[in-house]
């Protein structure tokens, strides 16, 4: 994902390598030279896991009455329970090492999976109306007024607490909540599930700079409050985002919702941890992962068990996600476009079918692209086709049988040396 600090030079570099000719989805071994001098050299070292402090978010949480909390929870979904999650940064790490910008999945062995729309709403649970009522990144004017509507403060005052790091706008969230604080103290229940809604978005969902509710996040919130628009593809969009920008400069941030990419990973390579959640429903599979024991590791052990698997064991699909239709392309493509609170991005069902439980064949790679941009660049044409392609949606029902794979798809997938030229480059690990 692009920094503050980043040149508009090197992310139209990166958006234009995301556009280079595509082949086939390669395997993690026989790393390929003329793939490798696409991607920077780089070590595990150089990627940094910044997390927000949540002491504050997770007092107010605890201050909620319990009814209170019930009708949180009816309206936010269950993002609340992000603040109990303990992420295990080197996992996040090594799964970082097996990405594929190219393609937009985690590639290893014979495998490619990506977190799917499907599995982050089973997660969460937000509730939405309808389907493709997404966020749109519409241009920012004057978002302190509806930072002013949403938490009942002074409009001078919101205006003179704005702050800017680098080129993010917004407001530390030591002086939102403040604002908290107040409705806790007053009673005032409404208001105090909105702002600490607004806080789980900007610190949790959607991170900008440390402490800081950036104005995208008040966008997309309000969005989210107002509109009834569904943020799940939003939430997948920046860590889809965020995983591309730091596999190809071999370095930086990841600053995306760890927490929920975090439960991800461990609901497909713990198969052990998370057997009783496959199976067993009586409480929601977000509250059971918080409280799940996971052995410490490291990057290196992390990335061991990573690939210690085959298409034959790995965890496919969750019967926990599993009761949905799957959005499986918008505007007719391939693929799901996906609009963020800093780019756009897209990703493609069709190369993860066996997460749906269905059969895996190939692609059509003459009609593949999966480019992306980041909004500093101002790609208002592009985000006009995405928006648009959204209004088109194809809806799949889930299959029954479970995952499989085409006799073909499995020849193209781990093919010869002519698939070979977009094979990842191995991490150096600590």
């Amino acid at each position: 994902m692009a920094s503050s600090s980043q040149s508009a030079e090197e992310v139209q570099n990166a958006k234009l390598w995301s556009k280079s000719t595509h082949t086939p989805v390669p395997s993690q071994n026989n790393v390929s030279k003329a793939h490798a001098s696409l991607l920077p050299s780089w070590d595990l070292n150089k990627i940094e896991v910044r997390m927000n402090s949540l002491e504050g978010l997770s007092n107010g949480w605890r201050s909620l009455l319990d009814q209170v909390k019930a009708r949180f929870e009816k309206k936010y979904g269950k993002i609340a329970t992000l603040m109990r999650v303990k992420v295990k940064i080197p996992a996040l790490k090594a799964m970082l090492s097996v990405w594929n910008p190219k393609y937009g999945v985690f590639s290893f062995n014979d495998i490619d999976t990506v977190p799917t729309m499907e599995e982050y709403q089973a997660l969460l649970e937000i509730p939405y109306s309808t389907q493709n009522r997404i966020y749109l990144h519409l241009e920012h004017r004057q978002t302190w007024k509806r930072l002013t509507h949403l938490l009942g403060i002074p409009s001078e005052e919101a205006k003179s607490k704005e702050t800017v790091k680098g080129n993010t706008h917004g407001w530390y969230w030591t002086y939102l909540e403040k604002r908290l604080d107040q409705c806790l103290q007053e009673e005032q229940w409404d208001q105090a599930s909105v702002a600490l809604a607004l806080g789980i978005y900007g610190l949790i969902l959607f991170p900008g700079p440390l402490g800081i509710i950036t104005y995208s996040t008040v966008e997309v919130f309000w969005a989210v409050e107002r509109q009834g628009v569904n943020p799940i593809l939003a939430i997948l969009a920046e860590t889809l985002l965020t995983l591309t920008y730091c596999r190809q400069q071999g370095k930086g941030s990841i600053k995306c919702c760890s927490q929920l990419l975090y439960l991800w990973i461990i609901s497909h390579i713990c198969p052990v941890e998370t057997k009783g959640l496959t199976w067993y429903l009586d409480q929601p599979p977000i509250e059971k992962m918080t409280r799940l024991m996971i052995s410490p590791k490291n990057e290196q052990q992390w990335r061991e068990q990573i690939l210690s698997f085959n298409s034959h064991d790995y965890c496919w699909r969750k019967l926990w996600a599993s009761g949905q239709s799957v959005l499986i392309n918008t505007g007719g493509n391939q693929s799901v476009s996906l609009i963020g609170v800093t780019g756009y991005t897209s990703y493609t069902p069709a190369l993860v079918m066996r997460q749906f439980g269905s059969t895996q064949s190939i692609i059509d790679i003459e009609e593949y692209h999966q480019g992306h941009f980041y909004h500093e660049l101002k790609e208002e044409e592009g985000l006009k086709m995405a928006r648009r392609s959204s209004e088109n949606i194809s809806l799949m029902e889930r299959s029954p049988k479970g995952p499989s794979a085409t006799r073909d798809y499995l020849e193209w997938r781990v093919g010869g040396p002519e698939h070979s030229s977009c094979r990842i480059q191995d991490a150096t690990l600590a």
